[in-house]
């Protein structure tokens, strides 16, 4: 089925087999996100095992190549949803937004109910053309009938590795910094390590 218009985009959540669930049997993870360019992955190793000595952190540091921020989670599914991978990809390409330089200032961990934490890179400034991005991606998910994120809130951060310790916020002389030139859906596997591309879309220059 090919849609004209946004509004003619609706999926049925009552479905089993699409229900975002935090049980690992909902193994397949979808979300719209960044990554870092490679100089600002190398920054951020250099960062994350010098932390790692600092605190004494066991955790094991997160591979390069699953480096990335998240900008809007999409779901937890039993197998991969076309319906849902089609329609984040209609909203995506709808989405009008300029290119921004992303600056990471802190490392801190982000206290969840359960252990381990995250430790990662965050950033403590505003950034309104990120906001911009985030709140145009919200809405035109919410609009389609889609998941998003209904916090409404978004703090930029990249999660570095997993450890039980928590550690408090801490600036770094020297930010970790990129341009942020495209947004992109992404395939996690739980358990697999391993991100999958699924599409990605330029923002302006």
């Amino acid at each position: 089925m090919v849609w004209s218009s946004m509004s003619q985009l609706s999926f049925d959540w009552k479905d089993p087999e699409k229900r975002s669930n935090r049980n690992e049997e909902y193994r397949h993870r979808l979300f719209f996100g960044f990554r870092p360019s490679a100089e600002a992955v190398s920054e951020s190793i250099e960062i994350a095992q010098s932390r790692q000595a600092a605190h004494s952190l066991t955790g094991r540091l997160r591979p390069h190549e699953l480096l990335h921020l998240t900008l809007n989670g999409i779901g937890a599914y039993r197998r991969l949803p076309d319906d849902v991978i089609f329609g984040a990809a209609q909203v995506a390409a709808t989405v009008r937004a300029r290119s921004f330089e992303l600056k990471l200032d802190q490392t801190m961990s982000f206290k969840h109910q359960h252990e381990p934490q995250a430790f990662v890179l965050s950033s403590s400034w505003e950034n309104e053309v990120l906001m911009y991005l985030y709140k145009q991606l919200r809405e035109s998910m919410y609009e389609a009938g889609l998941p998003y994120d209904r916090s409404g809130h978004l703090t930029p951060h990249m999660t570095l590795l997993y450890d039980r310790k928590t550690v408090p916020a801490e600036r770094l002389d020297r930010p970790v910094r990129w341009k942020v030139r495209e947004f992109l859906l992404i395939h996690s596997e739980y358990g697999s390590s391993k991100h999958q591309l699924i599409g990605r879309w330029p923002l302006l220059d």
